[in-house]
């Protein structure tokens, strides 16, 4: 019969090992979307944004992860916290980037070519 109560360590291990397989299963996505990427026209730009994409998700499980091992609801928020200054920065970077490839790709669109 199954546990009514279970204790933290159960299920944080329940929890991991859920995780541990999603994280899988989106790699495997991801490798899957790079395959179908790399036949589009613009196969660079949508590269850099699958990577920017896959960079987010990996930082999301890996907050998942750190949550899981939270000891009380103080080091829970103050994983969160670090959390979303990291992803802040990260998308200010990803912002700078995308602009910069955005501009590269629109004057080389309007560069006469001789």
């Amino acid at each position: 019969m199954a546990d009514i109560n279970p204790s933290a360590d159960s299920v944080r291990a329940m929890l991991s090992e859920a995780n541990g397989r999603i994280r899988k299963a989106m790699v495997e996505y991801f490798e899957l979307l790079e395959k179908g990427a790399s036949q589009l026209p613009a196969s660079d730009q949508v590269k850099q944004f699958c990577s920017q994409v896959q960079r987010n998700v990996t930082a999301t499980f890996d907050l998942g992860d750190r949550l899981i091992q939270a000891k009380d609801a103080q080091d829970a928020f103050k994983i969160q916290s670090e959390f979303y200054q990291d992803q802040m920065r990260a998308l200010t970077e990803q912002a700078r980037s995308m602009g910069e490839s955005a501009m590269k790709a629109a004057t080389s669109a309007f560069t006469p070519k001789s």
